[in-house]
C-alpha cells in the first residue's frame, strides 16, 4: 500500500484505512475486515487477505495500492512489505491486477491443442492435472501452472487456454503432446477451437447420453478438488449456492484443497455438479465430483488418479 494519508498514524487507524481499501471491493466493511489476517502498519505499509483473483484484478486498480500478488510466505508471519518486493513497479498504472507471475503487460492469452492422453487418463480431473503437468514443464511449479490455466477441453477434442508471456508459450510449443500454441482469440467467450472449427463451450460441452448420465446423479453429496490453500469456507457459500452443509478439512490456517458439499435434493446437487465442474476460484479450477468415500491422500487439493 502507499502510505497512508495525513492524520492517518496510528495502528488502529492504519487498520481502518487498510479495511475501508478493501471495503470498496468486497461491499461491506464486515467482509473486509474478516478477510484481513495480516498488517503491517510500520515504515512499510500493507496486508494479507483472503479474496478471490476477480477481486484482486478491481484491488490492484486503486490508486492507493501499490501491488497486488499471491502470499508467498503464507505460512510464515514474516511478510515481506518493503519497496523491493514489488517486482511490478508499473502495475500501479497499467490497470491490470492479475499479471502476478509475469512482468507488466508481456502476458497474453494462449490456446493449446494437445495430442490424445495415453492410457489411464480417462476422468477430467486426470485430465486437468495431465495439462497442469505439461504446463509444469514450462513453468517450473505446478501451483503457477494451475493458477494459469483458465479453461480446458478434455473429451472429443484435447487442450487448454492459459495465461502466459512470449517466451514461456514459445518453450510450451516445444513440449512433446503438445501440438500448437496460439493466441486465444474468444477470451471472453467460453467456445473455444481445440479442433480446427469452433467448438462450443469445450468446459461444459453440449450434452449427450454420456453427459446426462454424468449429471443424473443419486446422491445430495458432491466432492470438491482442486481447490486453492487460501479459500475459505465463505469463499465456497458464495460459489455454492442452496447447500444445507460445507465439510472442509483444514490444517492450521489453511485449506487441505478439497471439500465436500451437502445439498437438501439429488436435483440440486446435480445442477451444482453442472454448473460448478472446471469453475475457477481464487485463480485454481475446480473438480466437482458426486461424493464416494473419503479419499486417503492427497496431493496438492488433488486427488490420486485412479486406473
Amino acid at each position: 500500500m502507499a502510505k497512508p494519508p495525513e492524520g492517518v498514524n496510528s495502528k488502529p487507524q492504519i487498520i481502518d484505512y487498510y479495511v475501508n481499501t478493501l471495503e470498496r471491493v468486497l461491499g461491506t466493511e464486515k467482509d473486509a475486515q474478516m478477510c484481513i489476517y495480516d498488517a503491517s502498519c510500520d515504515t512499510h505499509f500493507g496486508f494479507c487477505c483472503h479474496i478471490d483473483e476477480q477481486a484482486s484484478r478491481e484491488l490492484a486498480c486503486l490508486p492507493e495500492v501499490l501491488l497486488v500478488k499471491p502470499d508467498s510466505d503464507y505460512n510464515s508471519e514474516k511478510k515481506d512489505y518493503t519497496a523491493s518486493s514489488i517486482e511490478f513497479a508499473n502495475v500501479l498504472n497499467s490497470g491490470i491486477g492479475s499479471l502476478q507471475l509475469f512482468s507488466a503487460g508481456n502476458t497474453k492469452h494462449w490456446l493449446v491443442r494437445m495430442d490424445k492422453p495415453g492410457v489411464g487418463v480417462v476422468t477430467k480431473a486426470q485430465m486437468v492435472d495431465y495439462y497442469t503437468q505439461i504446463l509444469t514443464k514450462v513453468m517450473g511449479n505446478e501451483k503457477d501452472a494451475q493458477m494459469c490455466i483458465y479453461h480446458v477441453s478434455w473429451q472429443s477434442r484435447f487442450g487448454f487456454c492459459c495465461e502466459l508471456d512470449k517466451e514461456c508459450a514459445q518453450e510450451l510449443a516445444g513440449v512433446p503432446g503438445v501440438q500448437s500454441v496460439e493466441l486465444d482469440r474468444n477470451f471472453e467467450s467460453d467456445n473455444k477451437d481445440y479442433g480446427g472449427n469452433s467448438f462450443q463451450n469445450s468446459t461444459n460441452p453440449p450434452e449427450t447420453s454420456e453427459t446426462s448420465e454424468m449429471t443424473t446423479i443419486k446422491t445430495n453429496k458432491l466432492f470438491i478438488t482442486g481447490l486453492s490453500f487460501y479459500t475459505s469456507e465463505k469463499t465456497l457459500r458464495a460459489h455454492f449456492e442452496g447447500f444445507v452443509k460445507i465439510i472442509m478439512d483444514k490444517i492450521p490456517k489453511r485449506s487441505k484443497g478439497y471439500a465436500f458439499v451437502e445439498y437438501t435434493t439429488e436435483e440440486a446437487a446435480a445442477a451444482a455438479l453442472k454448473e460448478m465442474n472446471g469453475k475457477i476460484i481464487n485463480g485454481w479450477m475446480i473438480v466437482v465430483d458426486v461424493a464416494k468415500s473419503r479419499p486417503r491422500n492427497f496431493s496438492r487439493g488433488r486427488p490420486s488418479p485412479t486406473v
